[in-house]
């Protein structure tokens, strides 16, 4: 079933304290600091840090949505109900905080600290044990850190402080640093020997993995705030513009254009879409998420190109009313799973044609709607605003378990009930805390995803 919860128009915007930074151009930060600080892993007598040791390879989750083409998927075995196997303080997990994995040794993540949008000591990447979640390192940076990536040897973190970092993995020392113009949102995308990484400005900027050299930079309208996408032979992105573009490696610009949705009631010129996503690359079709003034009648906000030329090969399409998508769906399937905005509900629409499959209300109404899902086969793992992690059938919407993680004291439990919503859908959870953070998933199949409260859960069997 499906809900239309909204009595009027909301803000197109995010509300106060969400997980978006603003445009305004960076000053230049001082030196990131390494620290080891005594472990706030729950497991009992922890040890208070542990050695990051050589990895053989970057397999896994090394990735924002598991891999260059941002589809959320993957081969990981899909457990049933789970248990909290650990959990770390490792400050407030925002909308681009996802955390990566290498293999079965260490996981990566990024923090916005103690409060979005401001400097803190808590601001930076942490490298955990994968294992007990104990605490390896933690690279300090004068504001939040965003998107990560990493090699078997490095991880690359953008900034609220305007610049792309590489820091050793062992160490979490910085191997250079590069700036861009404004702050740095997005993904780092690594790729040719290249990290790709956009800014404010709107510049998508690619730089040597070893020395940080500036290999190309290519402009667009709106800020780069997801990052990119790449296949066997090419890199996508998306502007906050509107603009979607298909470059070659060496930055060449294949195909470009200017992204248009009709006004709200129909009437008027119509708008550029604006993204907050990287695209996701499925069937030889970028699949594209985007945000516009307000819900829609009938018409998700998603749409797909083809990715040879850029031509449109479908508008999604189911009854209802629709919000604005900054998260970025998992395909799995033949769906395109995610949490809707502005309601209670969790969606299936199919990858092929847009069409929605499957619409089921989940939980109580909520307007935002931040994290991007994953899924292991045909499980996809959705996490809701409330604070709850769902486990869904892809193909039918079919929820097989649930976890609540929003609030430590009560990880793992069913969510607690919630008073009813005043106006029907709300702004703001009113016990405990969101989720904002991407979901991940190991090799394994274990699950990892941060809170709002600034906790990081790994989750199993």
């Amino acid at each position: 079933m499906f809900v239309a919860c909204c009595p009027q128009p909301p803000p197109a915007h995010a509300p106060p304290g969400a997980p978006a930074g603003s445009e305004t151009p960076a000053q230049a930060p001082t030196a990131v600091t390494v620290e080891m600080p005594p472990e706030e892993v729950t497991e009992p007598n922890a040890v208070a840090t542990v050695a990051v040791g050589e990895i053989a390879n970057a397999d896994g989750w090394s990735t924002f949505h598991g891999g260059p083409a941002r589809t959320g998927a993957s081969r990981a075995p899909a457990g049933s109900a789970p248990r909290v196997l650990w959990s770390a303080r490792v400050g407030i997990q925002g909308y681009l905080n996802g955390p990566i994995v290498l293999g079965d040794q260490v996981v990566i993540v990024s923090s916005s600290g103690t409060a979005h949008n401001k400097p803190d000591p808590e601001d930076g990447v942490y490298a955990l044990d994968f294992k007990t979640g104990k605490r390896a390192w933690h690279a300090h940076f004068d504001q939040d850190a965003n998107g990560i990536a990493a090699t078997k040897s490095h991880v690359f973190a953008t900034s609220d402080d305007g610049h792309v970092y590489a820091l050793d993995l062992k160490s979490g020392a910085v191997a250079w640093k590069q700036s861009g113009k404004g702050k740095m949102y997005s993904h780092p995308l690594i790729v040719d020997g290249k990290v790709i990484v956009g800014d404010a400005m709107g510049n998508l900027r690619a730089f040597d993995v070893t020395d940080g050299k500036p290999a190309w930079s290519v402009g667009f309208v709106g800020a780069i705030r997801g990052g990119a996408s790449a296949d066997d032979s090419a890199i996508y992105v998306t502007s906050q513009g509107g603009d979607v573009a298909k470059l070659s490696f060496a930055g060449k610009v294949i195909w470009k254009k200017r992204v248009m949705r009709p006004p709200w009631d129909g009437q008027g010129k119509a708008e550029a879409i604006e993204t907050y996503a990287p695209p996701l690359l499925d069937g030889g079709m970028l699949i594209i998420p985007f945000a516009r003034d307000t819900y829609y009648k009938d018409v998700p906000a998603l749409l797909a190109l083809d990715s040879k030329n850029g031509k449109e090969r479908w508008r999604s399409k189911g009854p209802g009313s629709w919000g604005n998508l900054r998260l970025l769906p998992v395909s799995a399937a033949g769906a395109l799973v995610y949490a809707e905005p502005y309601s209670g509900d969790i969606v299936g629409i199919a990858s092929s044609t847009g069409r929605m499959l499957w619409r089921n209300t989940a939980g109580p109404c909520f307007f935002p709607s931040w994290s991007s899902p994953a899924a292991a086969g045909d499980v996809a793992y959705v996490a809701r605003f409330d604070g709850t992690l769902h486990a869904v059938r892809a193909a039918s919407g079919k929820e097989l378990w649930q976890v609540y993680l929003g609030d430590k004291r009560h990880a793992g439990k069913p969510r607690p009930s919630f008073p009813k919503a005043k106006y029907g859908c709300e702004w703001q959870v009113p016990v405990g805390n969101p989720i904002y953070s991407p979901v991940a998933v190991a090799n394994d199949g274990t699950i990892l995803v941060g809170s709002g409260e600034g906790f990081l859960y790994a989750l199993g069997s």
